[in-house]
């Protein structure tokens, strides 16, 4: 180019024409041969069909394998029962996540028989799980959950030993999330999932909640969380595992006989608490959450101010005196009495509960 001249000969033309071509010729050279692939592999569609089913267990067969045995995994008995024993069973993610040897195993049995009633405690439809937040409850209520699904898709699961009745669906309600855009806050999320649990579960069904009745007072909520668990323990005998920090749950255990309770243990030690998350038979009745707010790092006065409150709700709350540990019993004997009769709606034995 001189002074926006352009100087050309033909053989530079036809060159430039051959360039700015090319392009668009290559890419329908490509399509060309794609068809002509496309069309050579639709004659031949049913044994590619095959081969790629087959090639695909083959591959998650072999993943299922793989997996079982770096990780030593076991091979679990499908019956066609309802009991659901797991003895030593781990979190397949969250052991992974952890040092060798970090993670405590934990056993579960599920799936009353009233004919062996002196086992039914240690083998319950229905466990209250309570123990301190952080402790372990919500990776117990997955690793089942994972347990049995890994069961009946038909890998091996993370535990010493596993004899699973077969289950219809597994139904679990976890977590805290709201749904703004459609109008619902936390707690009317929660009620949906629980609404659509205590329609839709059977007595086949594996049921797994992670607390129940928050968002709401604390009146409303030990209502809602008691009513639901004695729900899924005399209406629909679903085996089901329900955590919670309300207590006085723990008290269907000794009214309902395929209810059984367990806790999370700890250590409590002068200035702190030692998370063991080992789970055992009985109940507790602490939640430690001050303690875990001061693990957060709330500021010392407002934990020291919290343990005041704590203490004054202690000497003078009189929620559930009926049912508390160590009261005289009438509340119980009334409790009882109610649940006996199933003509009486669960709004009178909630207030019955609650008075």
């Amino acid at each position: 180019m001189t002074n926006e001249e352009r100087y050309i000969t033909p053989e530079l033309k036809e060159r430039e024409t051959r360039i700015l071509n090319a392009d668009s010729e290559l890419k329908q050279l490509e399509y060309d041969l794609f068809v002509e692939l496309r069309l050579l592999a639709a004659k031949h569609i049913e044994p590619m069909r095959t081969l790629a089913t087959a090639l695909a267990a083959a591959d998650v067969l072999c993943s299922l394998a793989e997996v079982a045995v770096t990780y030593n995994y076991c091979r679990p008995q499908i019956t066609s029962d309802r009991h659901l024993s797991i003895i030593n069973g781990r979190h397949p993610v969250v052991e992974q996540s952890l040092p060798a040897g970090f993670f405590v195993p934990n056993s579960v049995h599920l799936g009353f028989d009233a004919a062996q009633p002196d086992v039914a405690h240690n083998c319950p439809d229905l466990i209250v799980l309570t123990g301190p937040n952080m402790s372990g409850k919500s990776i117990y209520l997955r690793q089942v959950g994972l347990i049995q699904l890994l069961a009946q898709v038909g890998s091996f699961v993370p535990a010493e030993s596993a004899n699973l009745g077969i289950c219809d669906r597994i139904f679990t309600r976890v977590g805290a999330v709201d749904d703004l855009a459609t109008g619902q806050s936390t707690f009317m999320v929660e009620m949906n999932e629980t609404a659509n649990i205590l329609n839709h579960a059977q007595e086949n069904s594996l049921v797994l909640l992670d607390e129940i009745g928050r968002g709401t007072s604390t009146f409303d909520g030990m209502a809602i969380a008691w009513s639901v668990a004695e729900y899924i323990a005399n209406k629909i005998k679903a085996r089901g595992i329900f955590a919670t920090h309300y207590h006085e749950l723990n008290e269907l255990a000794s009214l309902l006989p395929n209810v059984a309770n367990f806790q999370v243990t700890v250590k409590e030690l002068e200035d702190e608490i030692i998370f063991l998350h080992q789970v055992q038979a009985g109940g507790a009745d602490r939640s430690y959450g001050i303690e875990v707010g001061r693990l957060a790092g709330l500021p010392p006065s407002v934990i020291t101010r919290a343990k005041q409150v704590l203490e004054q709700i202690a000497k003078n709350s009189h929620i559930a005196t009926g049912l508390r540990s160590g009261s005289s019993g009438k509340g119980k004997e009334k409790v009882k009495e109610l649940l006996g009769d199933r003509s009486v709606s669960p709004k009178d034995t909630q207030m019955t509960i609650f008075d």
